[in-house]
């Protein structure tokens, strides 16, 4: 009985999948994309004006004239961390350790993106937040993003 029931469901989901075919395309026709690779040397610092708001933040914002209109609206925009000869989607999230102040400090590590119409803003968030607390604590290294825009 088990064989029948998965000959049925077989053959039911390969007969779904018929349909008739669309019109061929010419090779990488309507299909345009163009790269942003931007640098974080110097992190700015928000606390949105109120250090008891817990969505304190580093983040750095470029303008990026490519990020235009069209592909905001139309296009897709992807963002990558590049370290190490790879790259990373963003967000990205690590746990990771430090050793500061002769001691080891844990957290977790968010780097992310938003974007608009011209602009795109690169932010990194530690879980701890103690960087309120104590500003003399080291900023974000640097980093290396890539934004691609495809259209």
């Amino acid at each position: 009985m088990r064989k029948a029931l998965f000959f049925i469901f077989s053959a039911l989901v390969l007969c779904a999948c018929r349909g008739p075919q669309g019109p061929k395309g010419d090779p990488g026709e309507g299909m345009n994309w163009k790269i942003a690779d931007l640098t974080v040397d110097k992190w700015d610092y928000t606390n949105f004006a109120d250090p008891n708001n817990n969505n304190n933040y580093f983040y750095a914002k470029f303008d990026v004239p490519a990020l235009t209109s069209y592909v905001f609206t139309d296009g897709n925009v992807s963002v990558y961390l590049v370290e190490n000869n790879s790259q990373h989607v963003l967000p990205f999230i690590r746990h990771q350790e430090e050793y500061v102040n002769n001691q080891w400090k844990f957290f977790t590590r968010t780097i992310d993106s938003q974007f608009g119409i011209g602009w795109v803003q690169l932010e990194v968030r530690d879980s701890d937040f103690e960087y309120e607390v104590d500003p003399t604590l080291p900023d974000p290294s640097s980093m290396t993003f890539r934004v691609v825009m495809t259209y």
